[in-house]
């Protein structure tokens, strides 16, 4: 078995919540050994893991598996077949929407852009506040302690960070990493970017004028098997 106990939030926790994950793992280990020899199985290859949790991090809102909060105050968009009933009932509740737009600058007719107000608590660990290699040092700690999937993970860099990530790299990835992702965390460039950090002002600016949608009609995920994943298909 490819077991995938995992975690999320973990920027929001205390550094005594850390300092428990050695041994939760090794009990878990024991735990597994136990089980798989009562039902004569081989005890599973993989156990623990921690990976991206962007939408299921977002119903709680905590910040995303080892990913600090991207911003304080933030717009959240997500893209939604134009012709889904979703879009009516966020029409409906005051979010703002908008065509999706292609590389060209053209509108996308099929796709519709959501867009919400996102908070964190106060205290969250952002990733304005942290390094590259803050990040990459956690994410490396959670790979020792915690997890033996590989830790999913976009690092949020800086321009004048990346010779000292090259160096880190050098001297750390071949023995305490799997798979890393960058981004730029200001100045990408990218339009109608999932995430976009925004004033205390223009956040409560738009949470006066939307109102929560605290009920869908089953009709809305008719045929919903294709939504299981957690993401349902642009068409």
């Amino acid at each position: 078995m490819r077991m995938g106990v995992g975690m999320t939030g973990i920027q929001q926790a205390t550094k005594q919540q850390i300092s428990w994950l050695d041994e939760t793992y090794t009990a878990l280990r024991d735990f597994d050994k136990r089980y798989s020899q009562l039902h004569g199985l081989q005890p599973s290859i993989k156990l623990t893991t921690v990976k991206p949790s962007g939408t299921l991090s977002l119903l709680p809102g905590v910040t995303p598996g080892i990913h600090p909060g991207y911003a304080q105050y933030m717009y959240r968009r997500i893209r939604i077949a134009a012709e889904h009933p979703l879009v009516a009932t966020c029409k409906a509740h005051g979010y703002p929407t908008e065509y999706a737009l292609n590389t060209d600058g053209t509108n996308d007719y099929g796709t519709v852009v959501v867009t919400f107000p996102f908070a964190y608590p106060e205290g969250t660990r952002l990733a304005k506040d942290m390094s590259a290699i803050d990040q990459l040092q956690d994410i490396r700690k959670l790979q020792e302690i915690w997890s033996d999937n590989s830790v999913s993970c976009t690092v949020y860099y800086k321009l004048e960070e990346l010779p000292a990530i090259r160096k880190y790299l050098a001297e750390h990835y071949k023995s305490n990493h799997k798979t890393l992702s960058f981004l730029l965390h200001s100045g990408h460039g990218f339009v109608q970017a999932p995430y976009e950090e925004i004033t205390k002002d223009q956040y409560d600016a738009l949470v006066a004028v939307t109102t929560p949608i605290t009920a869908i009609s089953s009709a809305v995920f008719e045929g919903a098997d294709e939504c299981a994943g957690g993401m349902c298909p642009i068409k």
